[in-house]
């Protein structure tokens, strides 16, 4: 299983492009979006993004794809299962984001198409961080969990084959391009991704000016390739953007992690302690009840005195008077 994702600004284009007759289109799934036509799908995908304006990039289009070998296996509704299980591993709310499916049948291999909104019915901006190895990671997920033939083997198998028949230096080169294209999307340092190509039997000779990579040349059975041979984007200095680029976007991660883990903990902290003072409280409250109860059956009962007799004096004089 494959996805490549790809993030842009036109609903009308994806639209028009997933609708068009010569790719014999079926829409298998819709949510929050009407599917009788390009022009009301974008209709309503553009109405929501009204929601968050400043987002200009809404588009979000990933084309699915799966080796011919799962042909028969693929019925329309176990593609629309496989594509929201790929959209809840790309963290993608299936119930509060617009998004349709849109299969095509005009290639030998089964494929279909997802547009999302990147404005969720809330207004939030769905991410776009990490789309590559995200959507990479989720297709190897849902191969082993749904027990589907693993694209990246075959896709290894046809490269192999297809190395075979080259000449020496062009199937080495073939070689460390595919090596490359495994493991730069994960390296967040020059050291780390050296380490990987070497457990590939890819070896790296790296020529660094002020602490920066500025030149590096792969070597693989005997074979020396420039990285700029290989491609622009594997020149040392394209190579040490990238790897500068994802390095500080996990910085960046771990610095959020970070300062979310210290305000859940002060939030703790201050539900604890509103929690103990309620507990002290009501403790104490008890504890005077309970106190005045028992002062009250422990203290000395006392019988009211009677009354003082009061004596009469009558008016008139005396005797000797």
């Amino acid at each position: 299983m494959i996805g490549k994702v790809t993030i842009g600004k036109s609903f009308g284009g994806i639209c028009q492009y997933v609708f068009r007759e010569d790719k014999q289109a079926e829409v298998l799934a819709t949510e929050g979006v009407r599917g009788t036509s390009a022009e009301r799908m974008a209709a309503d995908f553009n109405a929501q993004r009204e929601l968050n304006p400043q987002l200009g990039k809404a588009v979000m289009h990933v084309a699915l794809a799966w080796p011919a070998e799962e042909t028969t296996q693929l019925s329309n509704e176990r593609m629309s299962e496989l594509a929201r299980a790929y959209l809840k591993e790309m963290k993608v709310d299936v119930e509060n984001t617009q998004w349709a499916l849109v299969r095509h049948k005009d290639q030998a291999h089964p494929h279909a198409h997802l547009i999302v909104n990147r404005v969720d019915n809330d207004g939030a901006t769905v991410s776009d961080q990490h789309n590559y190895r995200n959507s990479m990671e989720a297709c190897r997920k849902l191969e082993k969990q749904y027990g589907l033939v693993s694209a990246q083997e075959v896709s290894q198998d046809n490269r192999r084959a297809q190395r075979e028949e080259l000449p020496a230096r062009a199937a080495a080169k073939l070689y460390v391009q595919d090596a490359l294209s495994r493991h730069l999307p994960h390296a967040t340092s020059t050291e780390k991704l050296t380490e990987a190509l070497e457990r590939d039997g890819v070896g790296v000779q790296a020529t660094y000016q002020k602490g920066k990579l500025q030149a590096v040349v792969f070597e693989y059975e005997g074979h020396h390739l420039k990285g700029s041979e290989l491609s622009r984007a594997y020149s040392g200095n394209n190579l040490s953007k990238t790897i500068d680029a994802q390095h500080e976007q996990v910085q960046q991660q771990q610095v959020t992690l970070s300062t979310a883990g210290q305000q859940y903990g002060q939030q703790r902290v201050a539900l604890d302690l509103e929690a103990f003072g309620r507990e002290y409280a009501a403790q104490k409250q008890q504890a005077e009840k309970e106190q005045k109860q028992a002062q009250e059956r422990t203290a000395p009962q006392q019988t009211p005195k009677p009354p003082r007799p009061t004596i009469e004096r009558s008016g008139g004089y005396g005797i000797g008077d």
